[in-house]
């Protein structure tokens, strides 16, 4: 059977949750079966996925868009795109989303698919209004949450986030390559570890996640802190620490290319971001294992932690804290709710599920065409 030639395209490839999920995507061997990818990337600085990716796809294109050459740059991407003659466009995050909108002009007959994985009332204002613009160009939307569509549908008005045709297909993981197998279960104590693994955006509020550190070594010394990651508030974020004298206790890595080692040393995944879409990375930590406690916000609401875990609606890092600390008190407790988790992404969360609805969905626009 023919291959669907597709095109994705993404703002930048480095390790984001979009971007790993891709990374994955493209790995996976019922996508590339079916699929026939070329990557295309929208700025030539980061790039930390690219070797990676390389083996599973045709091509890779990347594009100097953040220098004065922004206009060369952007009409060289246009025009491979459209030269392409691609049976799907998919696009990822809203600058990618908007920009790359001006090629379906010349290929009527290319199904364009964008990939919402924001809740866009959070949008910087440039963002919330190209992308509402752009939203009615799309021949399909995919929610990775139903939180995420339920906001679209909120601030529809109009043309503005008009949609053709929307479908939720929820992030997924690898449970095979994030698994718990390496846990000892009798020896939850040793090395309790409380960790974090995420782009240190402004919406993750690590400065939060910091004060909650603080308050958890109060309750408790032995506890380790763990925080893999960086990006713009990777200074504030040390100022932080600094300021709660929690520094050489908090392990800062940086950003580490393998997450799986990370989560093999977490027990409690603690995430206090004040937006998220469906965060790839909490998916991760579950299917390792870990316990997730984290703000009930954006795609977390349809997890439903049904006796695991802990969500908190307001963020008080002393009660949040506490329920830490009862961790690590109690290993019984830890190892039940440990095997819940792992048991409940395996169920609903696994990569080939959600790999299986993307082909499907290719070709459910390919047949359209097809019709015609």
């Amino acid at each position: 059977m023919k291959k669907i030639k597709t095109a994705h395209v993404i703002r930048v490839f480095s390790y984001g949750g979009a971007e790993v999920l891709l990374r994955e995507c493209f790995a996976h061997p019922y996508f590339k079966e079916n699929v026939a990818s070329d990557l295309y990337i929208l700025d030539h600085k980061k790039l930390g996925l690219v070797e990676e990716a390389k083996p599973h796809v045709n091509s890779i294109r990347y594009y100097k868009i953040s220098n004065w050459k922004f206009f060369i740059a952007y009409a060289k991407f246009l025009k491979h795109i459209i030269a392409g003659k691609y049976d799907v466009v998919h696009i990822h995050l809203p600058a990618a989303g908007w920009m790359t909108i001006p090629a379906k002009l010349f290929n009527r007959k290319t199904k364009f698919v964008y990939s919402e994985h924001n809740l866009v009332s959070f949008y910087a204002k440039y963002n919330y209004y190209l992308s509402g613009l752009a939203y009615g160009f799309f021949d399909c939307l995919i929610y990775v949450s139903h939180e995420v569509g339920e906001v679209v549908r909120r601030v529809q008005k109009g043309w503005f986030f008009k949609t053709k045709k929307a479908v939720t297909i929820p992030n997924g993981i690898n449970t095979d390559k994030f698994t718990n197998v390496h846990r000892c279960y009798n020896d939850v104590n040793h090395n309790f570890t409380v960790g974090l693994l995420a782009r240190f955006r402004p919406q993750k509020r690590v400065d939060r996640w910091a004060e909650v550190a603080a308050e958890v070594h109060k309750m408790n010394p032995n506890i380790k802190f763990l925080m893999v990651g960086n990006g713009p508030d990777d200074e504030m974020l040390r100022a932080r620490i600094k300021c709660l004298n929690m520094e050489g206790k908090i392990e800062l890595p940086g950003m580490l290319s393998d997450t799986t080692s990370a989560f093999k040393r977490i027990n409690i995944f603690l995430l206090t971001s004040d937006f998220e879409g469906l965060p790839l990375a909490i998916i991760e930590a579950m299917s390792a294992g870990c316990v997730p406690v984290a703000g009930n916000v954006g795609g977390i609401k349809q997890l439903p932690f049904d006796g695991f875990g802990y969500k908190f609606d307001d963020f008080n890092a002393t009660a949040i804290a506490k329920v830490i600390a009862a961790y690590a008190n109690d290993p019984e407790k830890f190892k039940t709710e440990s095997l819940q988790a792992r048991n409940f992404i395996e169920c609903n969360y696994s990569l080939t599920k959600q790999v299986h609805e993307i082909v499907a969905l290719y070709k459910a626009l390919n047949a359209e065409v097809n019709l015609v």
